[in-house]
């Protein structure tokens, strides 16, 4: 039985997640995958370290962002132990991340839309704007 690229597992999940809070869950996990990614593959092309560790920051802010949202769950989804494309090469590494952090933005824009509370939009909207910042870094 083949098994799903992580990046794609990753992706589905948040693409059919239907309720804010498993928005917000996914987006959670779909920010670390993503620091764990960038954080991985700076070395292979010095001249994108700069731009993959502020990738990594960005998730950070992300993911830190998502923790102030009322409706994220106490217990997101299993923390990734090794980011996503494990074994691409930088250039392959950055498609993922982009095409990631599109639907992280996509479904967090959306997300805030649809916010009942404060807390939620606030999360949901600076959620968006750091996936948006990872998108214009790796976006060729």
């Amino acid at each position: 039985m083949n098994e799903m690229p992580p990046e794609r597992g990753t992706r589905d999940r948040l693409e059919q997640a239907a309720s804010l809070a498993e928005v917000l869950a996914a987006g959670f996990d779909a920010f670390e995958a993503i620091r764990i990614t960038a954080r991985h593959h700076p070395d292979q092309i010095p001249a994108l370290f700069a731009a993959f560790m502020t990738i990594a920051d960005a998730a950070v802010d992300g993911r830190e962002a998502l923790t102030i949202a009322p409706l994220l769950p106490h217990a997101v989804g299993a923390k990734p132990s090794a980011g996503l494309a494990a074994d691409a090469d930088t250039a392959q590494a950055a498609d993922v991340l982009a095409a990631l952090a599109t639907v992280l933005r996509d479904r967090l824009t959306d997300a805030a839309a649809l916010a009942d509370t404060p807390g939620d939009q606030a999360a949901c909207q600076d959620t968006a704007h750091a996936a948006a910042r990872i998108c214009q870094l790796m976006t060729r």
